[in-house]
Order: structure tokens, then sequence, then C-alpha cells
């Protein structure tokens, strides 16, 4: 534990954080960022794929597409996978520097 001027305090890299939310909302959190990364991941590749397999599509204004289906793969390659194991732990467990980067 880390200690500060108003009392003691659990480090959120070492310990559960459950006096943040029950057990359970953690786990029912973590099924939610599972559900997305499953549905997230194909969808933004799929869009992806036939936008640069058909030439048709590749006018500016599917560029706007396209350009949220990358911001969306890189969301749930690093934002939800991230979210989702934490949740399963209780906490960060990746520590202080990858809190920092993430």
């Amino acid at each position: 534990p880390m200690s500060n001027r108003t009392g003691l305090v659990r480090s959120p890299f070492e310990y559960p954080q459950y006096y943040l939310a029950e057990p359970w909302q953690f786990k029912i959190l973590a099924v939610y960022m599972f559900f997305l990364i499953c549905l997230g991941l194909p969808i933004n590749g799929l869009t992806l794929v036939v936008t640069a397999q058909h030439k048709k599509l590749r006018q500016p204004l599917n560029f706007i597409l396209v350009n949220l289906a990358v911001a969306g793969t890189i969301m749930v390659c690093f934002g939800f996978t991230f979210t989702f194991y934490t949740a399963i732990h209780g906490y960060f467990v990746l520590g202080p520097t990858n809190c920092a980067i993430e």
C-alpha cells in the first residue's frame, strides 16, 4: 500500500480495486469488452478489405468510412483489449508505465 496525507491508499497496479465496483461488475465489463472485440475487429476489417478490393469505393466520401474503420480497428486492438484484460483481473496489471502509455 502507498501512503498519502489522507490515509492509506492501495496501489491500482498491485491489488484488485473492488472498492470501486463489485467483482461481478468487473466481470460484466469484461464480457462486454469481449463482445465489442469479437464484433468490432471483423466488421472494421471487412470494411477495410472491401474498400481496398473494389476501386469504385475509393471515393472521397468513402475515405471518411475508411478512416473510421482504421480508428475503430486501432481502438479494438489497443483500447478494448487492455480494458478487457484489466476487467478480468480487477485492476491494471500492466503497471504504471503501461498505464501512462495507454
